[in-house]
């Protein structure tokens, strides 16, 4: 084989590994991956709403429950007071007895309070056990796609150390300068910059190749570097 005949070599091995690079930074599983991050995400700020809500609801119950105790405490001295026989005025015992009624109309309606905040947790309970159930399947969907996506890149990283070191053992019987030619027109035409001449034809650029410049090119010596006048390729013939 010629040196050029490794090079078109050496170029089908870089196409495969361009097409492994690019199969590797498309796998579907990044997707996969990306999504269940992103629902994570949301699932999260969600649950930090319902929680911040669920705390504001157990701080209103825990304030009326306060208030509950507080209230109950005052009518206990209340009621000591009202039959603890201390007092026999008529007017201070009735008064007494208002007040003590007042404070149990009060505890009642704080009681009722207390159970309104129960009523409003209950939905927001629930809430946070669906988003909990949420997040784990969303962790475990993000779990399995990164296990996939991690053993769809182990295998093409594989496969593209082989294509590398066949490529770096082929490079070696390449001449410097035309290796060097080669690597600088790849980087400016798509990742081809050697391709065969079949007839007239550049298969790196599909075109027909002039007579003029197709009949200079067969008449170049075997080992010139000849490149196409319409993509500036390296031709092998």
């Amino acid at each position: 084989m010629s040196a050029f005949d490794d090079l078109l070599e050496v170029q089908q091995l870089d196409t495969t590994a361009d097409q492994l690079r690019h199969r590797m930074s498309t796998l579907p599983e990044r997707d996969r991956v990306a999504a269940a991050v992103v629902a994570s995400a949301e699932i999260a700020i969600a649950t930090v709403d319902a929680e911040s809500r669920r705390a504001e609801v157990r701080r209103e119950q825990r304030r009326h429950e306060d208030e509950v105790a507080t209230t109950e405490a005052k009518a206990g001295q209340v009621n000591g007071q009202l039959y603890g026989g201390a007092i026999t005025s008529p007017k201070e015992l009735e008064a007494l007895q208002h007040e003590l009624d007042g404070l149990h109309a009060r505890q009642h309606d704080l009681e009722d309070l207390v159970i309104e905040q129960m009523e409003l947790a209950e939905p927001i309970d629930e809430e946070l056990l669906s988003l909990a159930a949420r997040t784990e399947a969303s962790e475990l969907e993000r779990t399995a796609a990164q296990a996939e996506l991690d053993a769809g890149l182990a295998a093409l990283e594989a496969e593209l150390a082989d294509v590398s070191a066949t490529r770096t053992r082929l490079a070696k019987e390449i001449p410097d300068d035309l290796l060097a030619g080669y690597e600088s027109i790849r980087a400016r035409s798509g990742g081809v910059g050697a391709a065969r001449l079949s007839g007239s034809r550049c298969e790196g650029c599909h075109l027909a190749i002039p007579s003029a410049d197709l009949d200079a090119i067969r008449h170049a010596a075997a080992d010139a570097m000849v490149t196409c006048p319409e993509c500036g390729r390296i031709l092998v013939r």
